[in-house]
């Protein structure tokens, strides 16, 4: 048991660590300010910023030097002066001190107080306390804190702390001159004050001319980069740049002009194959061979090169015509494969049965058998009758076809089914209506009643009535412009997002003259 527990605690110890760590990293992550700056910005500020505490470490070090420095030199100088005073009032000692503190004060006098704030001077001569009366700083505790400064007793005495003294000792007695303190630091302060003032400048100077050269070789190449991705990305595949700055951003230059001109390549070669593949689509749809006592037009506008709407105009075995209309979910070339493989399967069912429903079951069997999951389509087959007059139909899903007789009110064959492509053994049904000389039957897919205008407004059904309603009298292929026409101007500019299919089947009437049929 205790090896089994020591074999176990490692992988655990080290998820708990895997674990920590990664939080560590998630909240060390880079500010969101800092990454919205450009790169040579970015750059600017890193060094600035290093170069700052170097350059701010190195002035507080040599601040304290300085300081230190100078206060030895102080205090080296008023040792001097203090031997200096000494060997003079050896000079002049007489029978008693009065001469000694004659010189003392005449020292002290003659000394600036601008150039040497705060000196003072103090002797222990012949038994004898005798300190400079010029200055007004003559006391006793003035006395002690100089002697406690001058061997090194600075926390003895508070007002040691103040001054800088130098002394000298002899035979005869003991010298000591003292300097205040804030006079050396006022001094190392204005050369602080000047090396700064000195960093700044060059520092100001170093930042200009970095920035310069980051914008010549950072900057304006990457930018140059970003304008051409921008310009590939916005279809301009023969857009290319020109970057020698540096060795990374040239072999960076060289890899974008190599990926756009295979881009370049490979869309001028799809382009080549979608101009095909639209070429075979517009040869699939129906002829344009005129049918009698029926007159048909059609408006077939992909969204894409290729497109999964489909439309068909079949003669059946009994002189009776098979429209056709579907709708492949999505579009581009997958839904346009599908859409001929609904021809292919509609056509052969046309030729075992005349019943919408049939056909419509079989093309739902097959379609199930070959088609991924996921490509549902709708189909609406209506079968025109001229000779019992009235119209067969059968839907699986799909938008309601609009018939208007003659002057009637438009309406709409109500019926529709399962769509194609969820279930196999799926039966469709039909159902009749009858019509008369003049009527006119549309059939659209769903990229007619849902196009959208640039309010997000969609064109919907009763659009496509009022269209249908305006145009009586007028002939099927008089009414597919004016579809066209109504569309274009609804979108008011805004691109298709889907097929746009529509079909026009117009009864003639028995005194009309013959019409040709446009496909």
């Amino acid at each position: 048991m205790p090896s089994r527990h020591l074999t176990v605690w490692p992988p655990v110890l080290w998820l708990i660590f895997q674990s920590r760590y990664q939080d560590a990293m998630k909240r060390l992550r880079t500010p969101l300010f800092w990454r919205r700056l450009p790169l040579a910005r970015q750059l600017l500020l890193a060094v600035n910023s290093f170069l700052l505490i170097m350059v701010s470490g190195f002035l507080v070090v040599d601040h304290r030097l300085r300081v230190r420095r100078e206060v030895g030199q102080t205090r080296i100088a008023l040792a001097e002066e203090a031997k200096t005073l000494y060997e003079s009032a050896v000079a002049v000692e007489g029978e008693n001190t009065d001469a000694v503190q004659k010189l003392v004060d005449s020292v002290c006098a003659r000394m600036n107080s601008d150039e040497s704030p705060g000196h003072h001077i103090a002797l222990q001569w012949g038994g004898e306390l005798l300190q400079a009366k010029s200055h007004g700083r003559s006391s006793p505790e003035m006395f002690d804190a100089m002697m406690a400064a001058a061997h090194g007793h600075v926390d003895a005495e508070p007002m040691a702390e103040a001054m800088v003294v130098g002394a000298f000792q002899g035979p005869a007695g003991q010298v000591l001159v003292s300097e205040q303190r804030s006079n050396i630091l006022a001094v190392a302060r204005e050369a602080l004050i000047r090396q700064m003032i000195a960093v700044f400048l060059a520092g100001s100077l170093a930042a200009f001319l970095v920035n310069l050269v980051l914008r010549k070789i950072v900057t304006k190449p990457i930018r140059r980069l970003v304008t051409s991705l921008q310009s590939v990305g916005d279809g301009n595949l023969e857009s290319r740049v020109d970057v020698h700055s540096c060795r990374e951003l040239t072999y960076l230059g060289e890899q974008f002009n190599d990926m756009a001109s295979k881009l370049d390549a490979a869309e001028r070669d799809r382009r080549v194959h979608m101009t095909k593949a639209r070429a075979i689509q517009q040869n699939l749809r129906p002829s344009s061979d005129a049918i009698p006592g029926l007159n048909i037009a059609a408006l077939f506008k992909p969204a894409d090169d290729v497109g999964g709407d489909y439309y068909d105009v079949i003669r059946l075995n009994d002189d009776s015509t098979l429209l056709c209309i579907a709708d492949v979910c999505g579009h581009g070339v997958p839904a346009a494969m599908a859409a001929t493989l609904l021809k292919a399967f509609v056509a052969e069912a046309a030729k075992q049965s005349h019943h919408p429903a049939e056909i419509l079951t079989r093309v739902n069997q097959q379609y199930y058998e070959y088609v991924i999951l996921g490509y549902f389509a709708t189909m609406v087959l209506v079968r025109v009758d001229m000779a019992e007059k009235q119209l067969v139909y059968a839907n699986a899903g799909h938008e309601l076809p609009f018939v208007q007789c003659d002057q009637e009110p438009v309406q709409r064959l109500d019926h529709s089914d399962l769509i194609l492509g969820v279930e196999a053994d799926t039966t469709y049904e039909e159902c009749c209506r009858p019509i008369c000389s003049g009527t006119k039957l549309v059939l659209v897919s769903d990229g007619v009643t849902e196009a959208f205008n640039p309010d997000d407004e969609q064109f919907g059904t009763e659009r496509v009535s009022d269209t249908i309603a305006r145009a009586i009298g007028e002939h099927a292929s008089d009414l597919v412009v004016r579809f066209d026409s109504a569309l274009e101007a609804f979108r008011d500019g805004r691109q298709a997002f889907d097929d746009t299919t529509l079909v026009v089947a117009e009864l003639m009437k028995e005194e009309g003259r013959s019409s040709e049929a446009a496909g």
